[in-house]
């Protein structure tokens, strides 16, 4: 029989009344392991945006560390 793992790998950061998948405004905290450690990468959709911009205000950018931390407490080794 298969064993299959529960792995959070993403948290959205959003508003209240977003959607926390695919609404402008919203900020994905995303563990990835390319072979060489894990790390942080984020992620946001707009048409506002400039290509490699993120926007933050002071609020989502305490919520990003704590889910940045989060996620690194959960995979101290990297994604294995």
């Amino acid at each position: 029989m298969t064993k299959y793992l529960i792995t959070p790998l993403v948290v959205s950061i959003h508003p209240e009344d977003k959607n926390p998948v695919f609404e402008s405004g919203v900020t994905h905290v995303c563990i990835e392991d390319e072979s060489g450690g894990a790390f942080v990468v984020l992620r946001q959709q707009g048409d506002y945006l400039k290509p490699g911009e993120i926007r933050l205000d002071f609020e989502e950018l305490e919520l990003i560390a704590t889910a940045a931390a989060d996620l690194r407490a959960r995979y101290p080794e990297g994604l294995e």
